[in-house]
């Protein structure tokens, strides 16, 4: 029986019938889930197998089996750039680049045109049989992906995303403190629980519980659709507002990383998921570095140590298993500063480490083992031994022997192979007269005995043949005419670059971008145009001088490639403005106070606690619009305002009421300019 690899590899991925195959084996494989009583098919879903990757040199992405470590097939497509995420469902795979969601089927193979992702931020991934997810954490945006597409707001900044073995997702609301869910089927999110004010943390799951780990107060919440469950204090497990916790429980314990002190502590979740009494915490030392992920498979745990690019892997106890460096990009790569490799746990609930370029995959095991799978669709091939030199075909020889007597051979009886001689009966059988109704045996006359034979075997002699007639001599055959190669696909002029920025300075504003998806063509370099005049750049950022400060001016950038035929495409123009000008000042203290509002930034209680914040502005661009966001202990409060400075840049304004006494709060304001933070203070009680 064909290997899945092989099925694959031939023309990778560009057999249809063949992936089609693979795709069908994969779902009988792989666990079923039936959601609800009496589901029909049409409700059952299929454990993706294996993971996907996209390799930005090569333009392709890849797939890769998680149990034999091997490309098992790839797929072009070509102008993503660097950076690029994935998943999948059972029948589609989909590339999240920056700015874009491009789409394929696993069957067909149709690669669909991109579409406008919520944000040009690289959102975070998430797999589950049934349902893959995109989240754009920043941006506060949700994208479910598969049979019930659908993307929504979130309401703000989220906190690190999980997902069930149901597909539910559930998420973190930074601003209102909410922990929400969306079901499957489900066309808005549902926030049954909201912490307690100041309170921060984490979401994570203990087989099929959710939980949050709650660093503020040293707790686990369970959390359901009714809301909060049973709360179980754990005061001897130091935790920070920093500290990060796994998504998923190692062993029935949760994995909590503190990274400032480079502490495990895993935490026995029994108490809280179950009725037993939990074991006692255990608190590893973790090598130094600067670890910013976290993943579990279930039985070990896997850490990014970002200052020295490594993966560290750890048993289900917490012992280092591997520290293996993570392949950085190659030369021909160009990834973004911002691109950081990709920790993720697949649907298969395997460990992967896609690298900065997708040009490699770290698979590791449950055991902590780390395997390299580089992402190019060479297979790997083990040394063979090398064959023995065999004698042609022929019977096998013996020792020599002595031959058979000459002088009694017996026409009508065959001759015994020589390794299986067996004695001569007849010489004891020379007093024995012939029985009655055989004739006497005859022998040959003495001078028609053939020599005695050695090693040759005998040699069969056929009767000759009759004479057959000739057969009529037929045409050649006209050889074949060779299938034309299929013409390439044309390429088009590239997408708008995405995450443009344009910050100003003192007569001169500063452009920067990311490279946007090509469309199939070869880069040559950027233009940058201010009223009709063009400036050309290689790189992703241009400082643009001798502008006058508190004017306007509008900046378009576009990448210029070299199509299929060697022509010179010009891409879609991304439009930015902004107004050059002095260093602006945001500076806010505690305001007046507020009596007339109840909500969680001033609840009930608090009323002699709860002022404004007090904010002036000077020196922003005259009459322009900025948004306004404020945070508490790093957490962000309210919904964003939006205010327009006055004709000479200035603001003086109260917003933002507040309770939280003894936390540290401080105030941004993003818009002509950049973004501006002002002073911090730690609020104090009325």
């Amino acid at each position: 029986m064909r290997s899945l690899k092989a099925v694959l590899r031939h023309e990778a991925w560009r057999s249809r019938a063949g992936l089609a195959a693979v795709v069908g084996v994969c779902m009988v494989a792989t666990t079923l889930a039936v959601t609800g009583a009496g589901a029909d098919t049409a409700g059952m879903k299929f454990l993706q197998s294996g993971h996907l990757i996209y390799n930005s040199t090569l333009g392709t992405v890849f797939h890769i089996d998680g149990g034999t470590k091997n490309v098992d097939g790839h797929l072009s497509v070509p102008g993503l750039g660097p950076g690029v995420r994935t998943v999948q469902t059972d029948t589609h795979g989909f590339l999240l680049a920056r700015g874009s969601v491009t789409e394929f089927g696993k069957s067909d193979l149709k690669v669909a045109d991109p579409v406008p992702a919520p944000s040009d931020e690289q959102p975070a991934a998430l797999e589950a049989p049934g349902a893959a997810y995109a989240i754009y954490r920043e941006a506060g945006s949700i994208s479910r992906l598969g049979l019930n597409p659908v993307t929504l707001p979130a309401g703000g900044a989220l906190g690190p995303p999980i997902v069930t073995a149901d597909g539910t997702l559930w998420v973190h609301r930074l601003a209102s403190r909410e922990l929400c869910q969306l079901p499957v089927q489900a066309a808005r999110l549902s926030c049954p629980a909201e912490l307690p004010s100041g309170h921060a943390g984490a979401l994570t799951v203990v087989g099929d519980q959710v939980v949050f780990v709650d660093t503020t107060a040293r707790e686990l919440r369970a959390v359901n659709a009714d809301g909060f469950g049973r709360t179980v204090p754990v005061p001897e497990v130091p935790m920070a507002p920093t500290s990060m916790v796994a998504p998923y429980d190692v062993n029935g314990r949760i994995a909590i990383v503190d990274p400032a002190t480079n502490q495990l502590q895993l935490v026995d979740a029994a108490t809280v998921v179950g009725d037993r009494d939990a074991a006692a915490p255990v608190a590893k030392p973790l090598r130094p570095g600067k670890y910013s992920q976290i993943a579990s498979s279930g039985h070990g745990l896997a850490l990014i140590d970002s200052t020295s690019g490594t993966l560290v892997t750890l048993d289900a106890d917490g012992k280092e298993k591997s520290v293996k460096r993570i392949p950085p990009p190659s030369a021909a790569a160009k990834p973004d500063k911002a691109d950081q490799p990709g920790l993720f746990r697949g649907a298969d609930k395997r460990v992967y480490v896609d690298s900065v370029a997708g040009e490699h995959v770290m698979v590791v095991d449950d055991d902590g083992g780390v395997t390299d799978v580089p992402a190019t669709g060479e297979e790997k091939t083990k040394p063979r031994k090398p064959k023995q030199n065999r004698p042609p075909s022929t019977p096998p020889s013996t020792p020599p022997s002595t031959p058979p007597p000459v002088e009694k051979p017996v026409r009508h009886q065959p001759r015994q192979p020589e390794h299986t001689q067996q004695p001569d009966k007849r010489r004891n059988q020379k007093t024995t007269p012939p029985e009655k109704t055989r004739p006497p045996e005859k022998t040959r006359p003495p001078e028609r005995t053939e020599p005695p034979r050695t090693h040759k075997p005998p040699v069969k002699t056929n009767p000759p043949r009759k004479p057959q007639p000739k057969p009529t001599p037929q045409p050649t055959p006209k050889p074949k005419p060779k299938p034309k190669p299929k013409p390439p696909v044309k390429a088009s002029p590239a997408a708008a670059p995405t995450g443009v920025k344009a910050t100003p300075g003192d007569g001169q504003v500063r452009l920067s971008w990311r490279r946007p998806n090509l469309n199939g063509g070869k880069l040559i370099g950027y233009s940058v145009m201010l009223n009709g005049d063009p400036e050309s750049t290689a790189t992703t950022s241009y400082t643009w001088d001798g502008l006058t400060n508190g004017k306007t001016y509008t900046f378009q950038i576009r990448a210029a490639t070299t199509g299929t035929d060697g022509e010179t495409l010009v891409g879609v123009a991304a439009t930015v403005t902004a107004t050059p000008g002095g260093a602006g000042k945001l500076s806010i203290s505690q305001g007046p106070h507020v009596t007339k509002f109840t909500d969680s930034n001033c609840p009930k209680g608090s009323k002699d606690d709860c002022f404004y914040i007090m904010m002036h502005i000077s020196g922003f661009a005259p009459n322009s619009d900025y948004v306004f966001k404020a945070y508490s202990n790093g957490q962000q409060i309210h919904e964003s305002y939006t205010l327009t400075t006055d004709d000479n840049g200035d603001l003086s304004q109260e917003k933002f009421h507040n309770s939280r006494v003894g936390e540290v709060v401080y105030v941004t304001a993003t818009g002509s300019g950049g973004t501006y933070r002002s002073n911090s203070f730690t609020w104090k009680s009325g």
